[in-house]
């Protein structure tokens, strides 16, 4: 049979095609496989040879476990996060409840009130519990920020200034309770209230140098006697912020002396101190400006009364002016240093 050379060349065009897509078939399996060389040549170099920095976005990916919490969380996170290392504290408190003369309150009850703060919740909490026969007490109030402690008992009053504790870390001097050195707060076991007589008067007077004698339990200004005498020191000309002056005033009971103390240590001081008075002192104002606030306890009139006195005086600031003086608190006059009837009942 004789072939035609259209069907020749036919075949032969077929033949060429297909060792075109078979050389080309190879050719492309080879290039990932050269790819993969030159990335593992890289791959290697680069723990060798540093990479160059460049001024392009970085496109390295990290994980949180190499980044900071501060870039990791928000703001609102971070200060929540804060706030809970700090304030959120075990609140554990030791205590001894102890009377006037030493002995142990017995049966008193203790509340304690909890502050919480800690970025997720904030309010308050309380917990109680009983002293026992040794005045001893404890109490677990949770975490929080700081605790309040309030004693009770028919018959006795609060009689220690400081019952409020900070736990936060916030605070450099926070308190740390510790087991075996309870934590003593005194109590006042009352005796009986003797009658006292109410000390409240103001007075505006025209400046001078000249002693000026005042009668706590007249409620008035004497000529003299009576039981505290001033004298105010002022210079001469305007006292003011935009001229001030150094003044003072000098303090002194008569027959008798004062101790100065503080208002927390004022309300919960329930009988006049057996000694430490002295009969005269002076106060001034380096300011210049403004007044003077002072809390005593006083013994006047050779120990015949005994004030739980506080006293301000304003400055006149012209000479024209008037100095403002007011004088607050009881006084016994019976010769007794009690102050019971003070208490709250």
């Amino acid at each position: 049979m004789k072939i035609r050379p259209s069907i020749i060349l036919f075949v032969a065009v077929i033949v060429f095609l297909t060792i075109l897509i078979i050389w080309f078939g190879k050719k492309s399996q080879q290039t990932p496989e050269t790819n993969a060389t030159e990335q593992g040549v890289a791959k290697s170099s680069q723990s060798s040879i540093p990479p160059v920095q460049t001024n392009a976005p970085a496109t390295k990916v990290t994980t949180n476990a190499n980044v900071p919490k501060l870039f990791t969380q928000d703001k609102g996170e971070q200060i929540r996060e804060g706030l809970a290392t700090l304030n959120d504290v075990p609140i554990i408190f030791y205590g001894r409840l102890q009377d006037q003369f030493g002995n142990p309150v017995v049966g008193a009850e203790i509340t304690g009130s909890t502050i919480i703060y800690n970025g997720t919740e904030s309010g308050g909490k309380r917990v109680s519990t009983v002293s026992d026969d040794n005045g001893f007490f404890h109490l677990d109030a949770g975490k929080g920020e700081s605790l309040g402690v309030m004693p009770r008992k028919q018959g006795y009053a609060l009689a220690t200034t400081g019952t409020f504790f900070h736990y936060s870390y916030m605070y450099a001097d926070h308190f740390t309770p510790d087991k075996n050195n309870p934590t003593v707060i005194k109590m006042w076991k009352l005796q009986g209230a003797k009658p006292l007589v109410d000390i409240g008067k103001e007075y505006k007077l025209q400046f001078t140098n000249a002693p000026i004698f005042f009668d706590l339990v007249a409620g008035k200004i004497v000529p003299s006697g009576g039981d505290i005498k001033i004298i105010v020191n002022r210079p001469e000309g305007e006292v003011s912020e935009h001229n001030p002056q150094k003044w003072s005033i000098d303090v002194e009971v008569v027959d008798g002396g004062f101790i100065e103390t503080s208002d927390k240590e004022w309300s919960v001081t329930y009988a006049a101190p057996e000694s430490g008075y002295q009969s005269s002192d002076t106060f001034g104002n380096n300011n210049g400006i403004g007044g003077i606030d002072k809390t005593f306890f006083v013994q006047s009139r050779n120990g015949r009364v005994y004030s739980k006195l506080g006293m301000t005086l304003l400055i006149n600031a012209k000479e024209g002016d008037l100095v403002y003086i007011r004088f607050g608190g009881v006084a016994n006059t019976n010769s007794s240093r009690n102050w019971e009837a003070t208490a709250p009942y």
